[in-house]
């Protein structure tokens, strides 16, 4: 089967930023023929997202959108505004309308996403991709090409079919995941890294008080490459640590956990147990490549 991406043929993307902009111009490039139009209260990303080709007009009223169009509405968004989105655009919908979304929580959002939005069907989704720098003006072209995008359902029809086939003609490699049991994997594998980078960089300013140096003038390449995620949008880590706050702290407390058997190996002298906790943690870390 050619590519059709769901056989959607006017998409609305809420949200111009990184993720929404890459969706518009991944589009473009691979071929899909049908309207992209952009809603943003930022003036300056619909006319970028225009100036680039991504969209082919943008909105910053909801009324003005030509909602008789629309067969997919995306939401690319903070993961914090979600309901009141949903709120604002249902009596817009026409009923067979899908509803979908770029976000990395889940979980109980999902079901309430699901009621506020019906008769339209609301689909969870989540495309493992990305980047910490913001704005549609740093959209990528293919972002998601050969990257997992996790569909949050409990059943498959006609219309998880549809979003299924959207992200695979955009070149993603398509799972399906409990919304609840996503929330708990990516608080350990997303949410937690992020949270662990702003602390170490929140450290290095404590310590840089602690002897009057400035220690971000002396970081190596291996500091940099480890809190690069620190560069995030404080405003979308605020509302995702938020919005997964009792899965995020979960994480965080076992990693303290870690810390402190880390820290007692290493006052203690405990040199065998030093060397199975590295030895352990490298092997892993090296079955990822």
């Amino acid at each position: 089967m050619g590519k059709d991406f769901g056989g959607f043929k006017s998409i609305l993307i809420i949200g111009l930023g990184l993720i929404g902009g890459s969706v518009a111009l991944s589009l473009r490039k691979e071929g899909y023929r049908g309207k992209i139009y952009g809603f943003d209260l930022n003036e300056y990303r619909i006319k970028k997202a225009v100036e680039m080709g991504a969209i082919d007009k943008g909105f910053t009223d909801i009324e003005s959108i030509p909602w008789d169009e629309i067969d997919l509405v995306i939401l690319s968004t903070p993961v914090k505004t979600f309901l009141t989105i949903a709120e604002n655009i249902k009596r817009y919908l026409r009923k067979d309308t899908v509803v979908t979304d770029v976000g990395s929580v889940k979980g109980e959002l999902v079901k309430k996403l699901e009621e506020i939005l019906k008769p339209a069907v609301f689909i969870g989704a989540h495309p493992i991709a990305g980047t910490e720098k913001e704005g549609v003006e740093n959209a990528v072209v293919g972002l998601f090409k050969g990257k997992k995008v996790i569909l949050t359902i409990d059943h498959q029809d006609e219309h998880t079919e549809r979003i299924k086939k959207f992200w695979e003609d955009l070149g993603s490699k398509v799972e399906i995941m409990d919304p609840f049991v996503h929330d708990f994997v990516f608080a350990a594998v997303s949410h937690l890294p992020h949270a662990v980078a702003f602390a170490l960089v929140d450290a290095l300013i404590e310590l840089s008080k602690e002897k009057d140096i400035d220690l971000f003038l002396y970081p190596g390449a291996g500091f940099k490459d480890f809190t690069r995620i620190a560069a995030s949008s404080p405003v979308v880590w605020k509302d995702i640590f938020i919005e997964n706050k009792e899965e995020v702290l979960h994480t965080i407390d076992q990693f303290i956990k870690s810390m402190e058997k880390l820290r007692d190996y290493i006052k203690n002298e405990d040199e065998k147990k030093l060397i199975d906790l590295l030895s352990e943690s490298r092997e892993r870390r090296l079955s990822l490549d």
